[in-house]
């Protein structure tokens, strides 16, 4: 089946990838992202999903989620994630009384 979403990094994109990969800078979850999205790329090594998932410990849907947000969203968003539209919510029944 053809894929839907396409990786096509710039090389401005595949070197920042692997800067974080190289330093190790941020999050394991970011990491792991960069290295996904290196594999993926088209005009690169253009790794199947399946062998992508194989090699990095995790789900095909994974890794279709991973393309999907980058073609919709963009590199800083699917590498950090979405930022919170507001703040999350204190909740007040988990107050102990004393």
């Amino acid at each position: 089946m053809p894929k839907k979403y396409i990786v096509r990094l710039s090389e401005d994109e595949q070197k920042h990838l692997q800067a974080v990969i190289k330093k190790l800078k941020g999050s394991s979850q970011k990491v792991r992202r960069a290295q996904i999205l290196l594999k993926a790329n088209a005009d690169g090594p253009n790794w199947t999903d399946e062998r992508i998932s194989d090699a990095y410990s995790c789900r095909v849907k994974t890794v279709e989620n991973i393309r999907k947000r980058l073609v919709e969203r963009g590199c800083e968003e699917t590498l950090n994630g979405a930022q919170r539209v507001r703040a999350p919510r204190s909740n007040t029944k988990l107050c102990l009384k004393a």
